[in-house]
């Protein structure tokens, strides 16, 4: 697989999104997203500047370590883990952390070629495109938390009051409830650094592809809330990331207070890394 473009950019600092791949750029081995998932702790226990991005920056670094290692991406996951594991254990040792803390997280989406066949594993909610196909995520209860969101959203828009920071801490309860529930049956699969990573996560076969397109779910705003791009023209486009982020920044500066586009935040980190034989 070539690489033809790639883009990440936070939509404020730091950035809890990073990419990466393996190989030089005309023979891809092995390409990634990551997508750090927002806190909704009272208050973080590290002291950093934002815990998803501490956390996606060891997973980021170890992951580079341990993706060419001979077996499929499943193994990866399994060598992974531990290792995030243990850099929490000693970035929290000494430090109160609350029971019930919401340990800090990120989507995982990881294509790699074994033995001749390219396969992708899946943790959380970024996508995966590929000869035309956008694969979807095992069912969960995601779309239902969202729906709820949007309402929400929705609701205080027409009252004329969005105050997107109190309703982020009005949803704190709700928010951190389904947290709980996260790599367990009937919830959605996540990258922590504990075990429960391993419990669920999801594997597609991918045989041998033409063209792949992986990216976060800020990257496909384009698609599923800002509507400047089908499925089709995304893959298209992406050959060129960074127009396609440019068009979203647009779209969200021109739309601070998310009225014409419903959603929860007013930007989002953008991720995208584009593939093709």
């Amino acid at each position: 697989m070539k690489l033809l473009g790639a883009v990440t950019q936070g939509s404020g600092n730091p950035n809890e999104d990073a990419y990466g791949f393996v190989g030089p750029e005309d023979d891809v081995s092995a390409a990634w997203v990551f997508d750090g998932v927002t806190g909704v702790n009272a208050a973080p226990v590290l002291g950093v500047a934002s815990e998803p991005a501490w956390f996606v920056s060891m997973a980021d670094r170890h992951l580079r370590d341990v993706v060419s290692m001979q077996g499929d991406v499943l193994n990866v996951l399994r060598e992974l883990v531990p290792r995030l594991q243990d850099e929490w254990l000693k970035a929290s040792r000494g430090r109160n952390v609350p029971e019930g803390y919401d340990l800090p997280a990120a989507c995982l989406l990881l294509a790699k070629r074994v033995e001749g066949k390219w396969q992708a594993l899946r943790l959380g909610d970024s996508y995966l495109l590929s000869d035309g196909v956008n694969h979807p995520f095992p069912p969960d209860d995601l779309p239902d938390l969202e729906a709820e969101l949007k309402r929400e959203v929705r609701k205080q828009r027409d009252t004329g009051m969005l105050d997107m920071k109190a309703l982020h801490d009005h949803f704190r309860p709700r928010l951190l409830a389904n947290r709980r529930n996260r790599n367990l049956p009937g919830s959605y699969s996540i990258l922590v650094p504990d075990e429960t990573s391993l419990a669920m996560p999801q594997v597609i076969e991918l045989g041998a592809p033409k063209d792949m397109l992986l990216c976060s779910d800020g990257f496909y705003r384009a698609v599923d809330i800002y509507g400047f791009c089908d499925d089709a023209a995304l893959m298209a486009r992406s050959v060129e990331p960074e127009k396609v982020l440019a068009e979203i920044r647009a779209v969200e500066a021109a739309d601070p207070s998310c009225e014409k586009c419903l959603r929860f935040k007013p930007a989002d980190d953008v991720t995208a890394i584009r593939l093709q034989i």
